[in-house]
């Protein structure tokens, strides 16, 4: 063969060649294109998660949809009416003016799975390199909690031990432990007792109420969820040993994580902005838009068939009012936002509760009252009153006052914005419409001053009024109208499941919304409600923790004490 027709070849096989090549790489593209527009067409538009409302029930709800559902923080957007998250963790003030803590919270480490869940996965803001839930823990260790005086009685003696039960009470609480909830849902706790009206003068009882922000008033249910969640270790009651205890307040120990966390992964936060109303689908329990009063402007966001919402239908802590020194709290008007929005989502469906069942009633209001002072001289005062130190107690009620005055003496600094000179006192009480033993009003009337002086008559230190209070900075009360709320009786549709229905885009997250059992008024119900709705929002194969169950074992240990 000719070189010229070899090199022709060549050159021809060459060019097949690289057209070849082409031809391979131009299917490949098409078959890309393909795919590309197949997915494009299955994919999804972007999800984006609503909630109504910014506080511990909708952070935790956003952390478990980043943690636990694998949803991109930037599509999770909380709407907060106030301008501060946190809800009833929020604390405020200075040692200027006198700080202000609102709904006291007692946590524990045994009865609060879910919560404590959630701390194992955030950094402390506090401690480098450390878990919220370590932090806590090692405060805890270094601070142990032996409460000596967790009752003062009438005659100003510590009461250390004894739960003063007779008999009728006893029997009625065996009774109560074996009723189903929706047997008793619709009594008080003073109609379920009726027939042995000596439990409301008993140390348990005491201890409860104070404990668990309890009224006369509130459900023999949820006094029946608390004995259940610690009928193994009653008296812990006395003790507080598994009480939670961290060295700075929970806004900035629990609150402040958690918002680390999601800013982390860029959540979206929209203060001063509150959800007013939503419209549903014609055929289905589906939301279809929601309809925002974002700092006096309206706005309308209307839901994809992949968006989602959380809402939070009431809360013990909105509406919360403060006064000062010389002023009582104001009374609030109204009702709450959260309380409106799920009165217009009733009125636009059946199945979704009552909220008037909860926001009518006068008597569902909490009052605390912060002091702060310019030296340890009161808080030193109280220590030596009550035989703790300041490491080792936590509350002190004193049984004859007609408001079940409570005081805490807290960890010093309990604010990390707090100067050495500084100490900070706590307080409150759960029957606010009643007279003080001392000061001749009510005590949701009263001004700080005159909250103080309440106080520094049951510490018998009346001839150091003037001394005590030259250096008394402020006592400011922060009135709470909804904060027991969630623990009056209601039937069995009064509050609403937290998922109505597999079609359902949306959930009812907090205090008062609808899971079986647990302490309603408790953080770790709120965790538990949102953590549950997540998951089933999301389709995501978990569950929460559920609430401790007693076993006869803790019952019979429980009775054992009780007698005693």
């Amino acid at each position: 063969m000719k070189k010229k027709t070899i090199a022709g070849l060549a050159a021809l096989g060459t060019v097949l060649g690289v057209a070849a090549v082409a031809g391979v790489a131009a299917s490949r593209k098409k078959k890309q294109k393909q795919l590309r527009e197949k997915d494009n067409m299955t994919l999804p538009p972007k999800r984006n998660i609503y909630f109504a409302g910014g506080g511990l029930a909708a952070l935790s709800g956003a952390y478990y949809l980043i943690h636990d559902c694998n949803i991109p923080g930037d599509c999770i957007h909380i709407f907060e009416e106030s301008s501060n998250i946190g809800g009833a963790f929020n604390v405020g003030g200075d040692s200027e003016n006198g700080y202000v803590c609102t709904s006291p919270k007692l946590l524990s480490l045994k009865n609060h799975a879910n919560l404590m869940d959630m701390l194992k996965g955030l950094q402390s803001v506090n401690i480098e390199d450390v878990s919220v839930y370590d932090e806590i823990v090692g405060f805890m260790k270094s601070n142990p909690i032996k409460e000596n005086a967790r009752i003062i009685s009438a005659d100003g003696g510590i009461v250390s031990s004894g739960f003063e039960l007779d008999k009728a009470s006893i029997k009625n609480i065996k009774a109560l432990l074996s009723f189903k909830d929706y047997e008793i849902s619709e009594m008080s706790v003073v109609e379920y007792f009726s027939d042995s009206p000596k439990f409301l003068s008993s140390n348990l009882w005491t201890l409860v109420s104070t404990a668990y922000m309890l009224t006369e008033k509130s459900s023999a249910v949820e006094l029946k969820h608390i004995l259940n969640c610690v009928s193994g270790e009653i008296n812990d009651l006395f003790s507080m040993e598994n009480t939670v205890r961290s060295q700075f307040n929970l806004q900035e120990t629990v609150i402040k994580a958690l918002e680390n966390y999601l800013n982390g992964h860029n959540v979206n936060f929209a203060t001063n902005c509150s959800v007013i109303d939503v419209d549903f689908e014609e055929s289905c329990n589906r939301l279809s838009a929601i309809h925002l009063d974002d700092n006096g402007t309206a706005k309308t966001f209307y839901l994809n068939k992949n968006d989602l919402c959380f809402i939070t239908n009431g809360s013990v802590s909105e509406c919360a009012s403060i006064g000062d020194y010389n002023c009582p709290a104001p009374k609030h008007e109204g009702l709450p936002a959260s309380a409106a929005l799920w009165s217009k989502m009733t009125d636009k469906r059946d199945g979704f509760g009552n909220s008037s069942r909860f926001y009518t009633d006068s008597d569902t209001e909490i009052i605390s009252f912060t002091i702060t002072a310019r030296s340890s001289k009161l808080l030193d005062y109280i220590k030596q009153f009550t035989c703790n130190t300041e490491s080792h107690g936590a509350i002190t009620t004193f049984k004859d006052s007609p408001w079940g005055l409570t005081v805490s003496t807290v960890p010093q600094p309990y604010f990390s914005s707090q100067t050495d000179d500084i100490t900070v006192i706590l307080c409150y009480g759960v029957n606010t419409a009643a007279e003080g033993r001392y000061i001749d009003k009510e005590m949701r009337h009263c001004s700080g001053a005159e909250l103080l002086f309440e106080l520094i008559k049951y510490l018998k230190l009346e001839e150091r009024w003037e001394e005590i209070t030259e250096d008394i900075i402020n006592v400011i009360p922060c009135a709470m109208p909804y904060a027991a709320a969630s623990s009056l009786p209601y039937s069995d549709n009064d509050k609403p499941i937290i998922v109505k229905d597999k079609e359902a885009n949306f959930a009812f997250i907090g205090q008062f919304a609808k899971l079986g059992g647990g302490i309603s008024y408790s953080s770790e119900y709120a965790v538990r409600t949102a953590r549950e709705a997540a998951y089933r929002l999301t389709d995501t194969k978990k569950h929460s923790a559920p609430p401790p169950k007693a076993v006869m074992a803790s019952y019979v240990k429980m009775f054992r004490a009780l007698k005693k």
